[in-house]
């Protein structure tokens, strides 16, 4: 019988199953990370972030719980130094409760050295401390780096343009928060009889909001900055975006070309129906527009008799019969009551079933 030959470790001495150290020489030999014994967590006392270096984070989580344990893996993590000797590191944080305000944390990194497994294990205090911050601080002091004033010429906007405005900037915002604008915030709305300013935290999402404010109205859009100081040697500036909604709205009959037209949408484009032909006609948002009545001035009448190509109505004011030319939106027979608007281009029949709406 052959007898195998016994291994010891070359350091202490102890039996081993590999050659070289054994097991406890070999992790006291070599430091497989280092973390620090007590690390400060700063987390926000009324929004979901948290502070790493100079830096505050935004998250998306709602409870203090939460909040606190993945401000402290993530502060946790940037801590801890794995040794460059370590092959494949896998690092495992799990912080846990043990007061209102401290966390213990297991900290256990396994990887390769030399070709031999190792695997090592820290606990770690972590306290918390709740701050506010930078953002939250600037809403409670006011900040603002722009206004928008939305106004509408020679005219006021409506009640219905104002809010729909201000959607318009409350979406442009909630979008820019989501993708990291920490100063995407409205500091401050202020309605007025010609319309509303708001004031931002951030120029660059009013720039946008303004933006999309005009893409969907139609109008004009001006910055006008103003500088209000110096940070760090660059100029600081607020900037007020006067934003000009069109006077021409939606439900407005106009001269365009030589068409008179419904207005159903402004924007990048003029849209509406001729209403000679019924059929829908658009143009560029610079086409000239004359105004010569509007949708709140349509009467009832009566659709006398008709054709293919043309309709007798009583005229809305003389109630005279009178022949105009059959618009293809007209779906109402003889003896039914239609819409009709007199201008000084004649009388138009108007699409739908009342004043022109449906």
């Amino acid at each position: 019988m052959v007898a195998t030959s016994k291994m010891f470790c070359p350091k202490c001495g102890k039996e081993t199953e590999e050659e070289g150290l054994c097991k406890a020489c070999f992790e006291e030999r070599y430091v497989v990370f280092e973390v620090p014994q007590v690390v400060e967590v700063r987390v926000c006392a009324k929004c979901p972030s948290y502070k790493i270096g100079d830096l505050w984070v935004d998250t998306n989580i709602f409870t203090y719980e939460e909040l606190a344990k993945k401000a402290t893996s993530r502060t946790v993590r940037l801590a801890l130094s794995v040794s460059k000797e370590v092959s494949n590191p896998q690092v495992t944080v799990v912080p846990e409760f043990v007061g209102p305000q401290v966390l213990k944390v297991r900290v256990a990194v396994a990887g390769e050295i030399a070709g031999r497994q190792v695997s090592t294990e820290a606990d770690v205090e972590a306290r918390v401390r709740k701050e506010t911050c930078d953002v939250c601080s600037r809403i409670a002091g006011g900040y603002y780096e722009g206004i928008i004033q939305v106004r509408a010429q020679d005219r006021f906007p409506t009640k219905e343009e104002v809010n729909r405005c201000l959607k318009i900037v409350e979406s442009t915002f909630s979008r820019a928060a989501k993708a990291g604008d920490r100063l995407a915030f409205i500091t401050d709305v202020f309605p007025l009889p010609e319309g509303a300013d708001v004031y931002i935290g951030s120029s660059t999402c009013a720039r946008q909001a303004s933006r999309a404010i005009v893409d969907e109205f139609g109008g004009t859009v001006t910055e006008a900055p103003k500088l209000v100081g110096a940070k760090e040697g660059k100029d600081l500036y607020r900037i007020t975006f006067a934003v000009r909604l069109p006077a021409i709205v939606a439900g407005d009959i106009v001269r365009m070309r030589k068409q008179v037209v419904l207005v159903e949408k402004l924007g990048k484009r003029v849209q509406g129906v001729d209403l000679a032909t019924g059929q829908p006609t658009s143009a560029m948002e610079d086409v000239k527009l004359e105004k010569i009545s509007d949708r709140s001035q349509a009467v009832r009448t009566v659709l006398v008799s008709g054709d293919a190509s043309s309709v007798q109505i009583l005229d809305p004011e003389t109630y005279q019969a009178i022949t105009i030319r059959r618009p293809a939106f007209l779906k109402r027979e003889p003896g039914e009551e239609v819409w009709a608007v007199k201008t000084p281009e004649g009388v138009f029949l108007l699409p739908g079933g009342s004043r022109g709406k449906e």
